[in-house]
């Protein structure tokens, strides 16, 4: 740490070389003290030790221009003074109270212009809500009515699997649930399609023959997808597409549920999955419905896709 005043005097060789010297490590130094120098000039540095600033002297010489403070102890410049940035050829006009909107981001939340046009982070909404406008500001809104449907998942293209499950069943979203059935095929010939209902989550299926309903019959180990119309694997047999509808699963009483559909046979003809009785079906459990297996009765299911769809709540 060093100053002078940049001047120097008419002395003997000695003194003028330490003068010279002191004036050197001054201008190395940049005038570092405590204190200002005692003796100032226009655009002068000076690096102010008792606040780790560095400050440079204004063209009037009348005052100190702060421009950074640098942080000795971990070597780094812990902040710059300024009313403006330039990266490149474009001036940086948001504050630093809008650039740290991006620094408080959080997960689900959103950065956006508000009313007075500046930067600003709207929440998350909660779950269920939807993005809104009212043709000038944005905000999270409940769900407009129950009835809309929301895709939730597909098996993608079935393999031989020996059974395709589904455990995304959310009571807080969904009341009914729709299975969509594309070109379901048994790799066993003549089979019916079985739809076994789980109260765990997936964990076990039941498949107790008499806990589950048809008309005429309550002798069943499933909910009834093809009944007796078994579905083939012959060339010209492309499986089950159609829809497997299960109702209010998550309400404290049985579950119904009910299919529509076609499928053809070797022979050519073309056979409906609805709307006969036999295509109607009930779970005799009042415990929540929280996931469905679907399985032939005998061999892998060989190809095709089943999608779950639910139709929304209030």
């Amino acid at each position: 740490m060093s100053q002078h005043d940049f001047n120097i005097a008419n002395q003997l060789f000695p003194a003028t070389r330490a003068d010279l010297n002191n004036s050197l490590v001054a201008l190395a130094s940049n005038s570092s003290g405590d204190a200002e120098p005692s003796t100032t000039y226009a655009n002068q540095w000076w690096y102010e030790t008792d606040s780790n600033t560095l400050k440079l002297r204004n063209e009037a010489n009348t005052a100190w221009v702060p421009i950074c403070i640098l942080d000795q102890g971990n070597n780094n410049v812990l902040s710059i003074t300024t009313q403006g940035l330039t990266l490149g050829a474009t001036t940086i006009t948001a504050s630093g109270t809008e650039i740290n909107q991006l620094d408080a981001i959080t997960r689900g939340s959103l950065i956006y212009g508000n009313a007075s046009g500046v930067t600003s982070r709207l929440a998350k909404g909660g779950a269920a809500t939807v993005l809104t406008s009212d043709g000038t500001d944005i905000a999270w809104a409940a769900a407009a009515g129950g009835g809309a449907t929301g895709f939730i998942a597909s098996s993608g293209a079935i393999s031989n699997a020996a059974s395709v499950s589904f455990t995304g069943f959310d009571a807080s979203s969904f009341d009914h649930y729709i299975f969509y059935m594309q070109y379901v095929k048994p790799a066993t010939d003549a089979q019916e399609l079985f739809a076994y209902a789980s109260v765990n989550g997936g964990t076990s299926y039941d498949t107790t023959n008499g806990n589950y309903h048809q008309p005429n019959t309550t002798d069943r180990t499933s909910f009834s997808v093809n009944a007796s119309n078994t579905a083939g694997n012959d060339t010209n047999e492309y499986g089950i597409s159609g829809r497997l509808f299960i109702y209010s699963p998550a309400f404290a009483a049985y579950t119904y549920a009910e299919t529509s559909g076609v499928l053809m046979r070797s022979d050519g003809s073309v056979i409906g999955l609805g709307p006969y009785n036999a295509n109607r079906s009930v779970y005799l459990s009042t415990t929540a419905v929280n996931a469905i297996q679907f399985k032939f009765g005998s061999g892998n299911i060989a190809s095709g896709e089943i999608t779950m769809i639910g139709i929304k709540n209030a």
